[in-house]
């Protein structure tokens, strides 16, 4: 794991916990609705740094028997903007004597 623990704690609690619904900022909990003694795997598998891990511990100061209070305020980081948008085009013809090829040239254009 290339995150210590309390960081790897923050990286987990900056997404909302699909299996117990814990928001974001706090620690994911029981059924019986306390804290729980680890993060649940869906959880921390939404953090790369996370997915191969077996388990991560929730932090000393957010263990059970602590009354819950609201967790740190996360920053909000764009994701970096590495995808391109896909432009989708449609060129046909009616008959088999029309030509295709202006209606392809102009779909490379745009």
């Amino acid at each position: 794991m290339h995150l210590t623990p309390g960081r790897a704690a923050s990286a987990v609690e900056r997404h909302d916990c699909p299996n117990c619904d814990a928001p974001a900022g706090s620690a994911c909990r029981t059924r019986g609705g306390k804290t729980a003694a680890k993060y649940h795997t869906p959880r921390f598998v939404l953090v790369p740094a996370l997915r191969e891990e077996l388990e991560v511990p929730v932090p000393a100061d957010r263990r059970p028997g602590r009354a819950w209070k609201q967790g740190p305020a996360l920053t909000v980081v764009p994701a970096p903007h590495t995808e391109r948008p896909v432009r989708i085009g449609y060129a046909r013809t009616s008959t088999a004597r029309q030509e295709l090829a202006s209606q392809l040239e102009a779909l490379h254009r745009a």
